[in-house]
């Protein structure tokens, strides 16, 4: 039975594209179960979950103060599944994040969409389903670039990111101010005459309260707060209504105790089953007996002393310190210059597959490294070109020495955003 329980605890599953239920209980890509764990810890005034009882809640809530109010798309019609008055409770000084696709928005309330101003609208027509989701995710080709408009709390910033999450744009009226948009670029599965920017997050005052719209309802999932590069976004986008305690709607959770707001949904324990059932309830009664009469038997074994070995002399330091004096004493710019390719284009070919060094099929490596790094392609080339024609010299000075490995710092940054 130990051997069987220790089997089934270490296999590993599958994970599910299809559970796109953003529940928060759900530990595959698309569900919320390890991005509620983070943002619970992260958020400094406070992160919940709420559930079903969202009236109670939010009637409770409001006499306490106001609220950030998290809806995505895990279910049909959003707007219309609580009683409480969307408007009303933005006026009262709530803010509310929208995160939806066409479920929420073609099921959604006409007329509050009408009342903030937003619509929706598809640019890309193969954005259909889970099978597309898991298809295009595995293809690190084609890379789409989302630019952060610059304010008072962020500066401008750009993030790449895999265009499976970018199949919908908002057109938002002239009350809004615009927080992010998307440059997409030619995929498999699309082709576009030229670069085209489309809308898809953006922010607006109602009354006391602020209206944040995004059309990309899976950045708010265990994929999205495990991704390096999307995570920054969603906490931004996150920040944007900061100053108040966040709470995600999530109609998967059932039998909220309004009551005690500390509670999570009540789930029996593994213990709780074993005790239920008289065969294993026996067996587990059995094991425990087994293990105190080892415990009793075993006690006054005497325990050999493990002797305290001190740990190696770590001389990494002082041997940085010799490589770096021969270089300074001979100052050999040149052999610097390819010691620093070297290990630049390890660490490229590393963390994006992509081989530089590879001749034969060199422009297609730079056209997937501009794709990941948002490098125009000549760019690239002249860089990589500079630097190789400069290790072929005989010298090289100080100054163009730093450019040189200047670029291509920059280019392991742009890498590793």
């Amino acid at each position: 039975m130990a051997v069987m329980i220790l089997f089934e605890m270490n296999a590993p599953t599958r994970f599910q594209w299809d559970d796109t239920s953003q529940s928060y209980k759900s530990k595959h890509p698309f569900g919320c179960y390890v991005m509620d764990s983070v943002l619970r810890a992260s958020l400094p005034q406070g992160y919940e979950v709420c559930g079903t009882d969202i009236d109670k809640y939010i009637g409770k809530k409001s006499r306490g103060g106001t609220h950030t109010y998290l809806f995505t798309n895990n279910y049909v019609d959003f707007l219309t599944s609580f009683d409480v008055d969307f408007l009303t409770l933005i006026k009262g000084g709530n803010n509310v994040i929208l995160a939806f696709d066409e479920n929420s928005y073609y099921y959604g309330a006409t007329y509050v969409r009408d009342e903030l101003e937003f619509s929706l609208y598809s640019f890309d027509y193969n954005y259909m389903g889970h099978n597309y989701y898991k298809k295009v995710l595995s293809d690190r080709t084609y890379y789409d670039t989302i630019r952060w408009q610059g304010d008072g709390k962020f500066a401008a910033g750009s993030y790449v990111i895999n265009h499976a999450f970018c199949g919908y744009a908002l057109s938002l009226s002239q009350s809004y101010r615009t927080l992010a948009t998307l440059r997409r670029a030619n995929g498999p599965t699309y082709v576009l005459s030229e670069e085209s920017t489309t809308t898809i997050a953006g922010i607006r005052t109602y009354g006391n309260g602020k209206v944040v719209v995004v059309s990309m309802p899976l950045l708010f999932t265990n994929y999205g707060i495990l991704n390096d590069t999307i995570r920054p976004l969603v906490l931004r986008l996150l920040s944007e209504c900061g100053d108040k305690p966040v709470v995600r709607y999530d109609q998967t959770l059932i039998n909220w105790d309004i009551d005690n707001e500390d509670s999570e949904q009540e789930e029996g324990s593994p213990l709780h089953y074993l005790l239920a059932n008289r065969p294993l309830r026996w067996a587990f009664y059995l094991a425990l007996a087994t293990l105190v009469a080892f415990v009793f038997f075993s006690a006054r074994r005497r325990q050999r002393v493990i002797p305290v070995v001190k740990p190696p002399v770590n001389h990494m330091m002082d041997f940085v310190k010799q490589i770096g004096g021969i270089y300074y004493k001979h100052h050999d710019n040149v052999d610097l210059l390819a010691k620093k390719y070297a290990t630049f284009s390890n660490e490229v070919r590393t963390k994006a597959m992509i081989d530089i060094d590879n001749n034969d099929q060199i422009d297609d490596e730079l056209l997937a490294l501009s794709n990941r790094t948002g490098i125009p392609i000549n760019e690239l080339q002249q860089h990589i070109s500079d630097v190789k024609n400069a290790i072929q010299a005989t010298s090289i000075s100080d100054k163009r020495l730093q450019q040189l490995i200047d670029v291509m710092n920059d280019i392991m940054h742009r890498i590793n955003i």
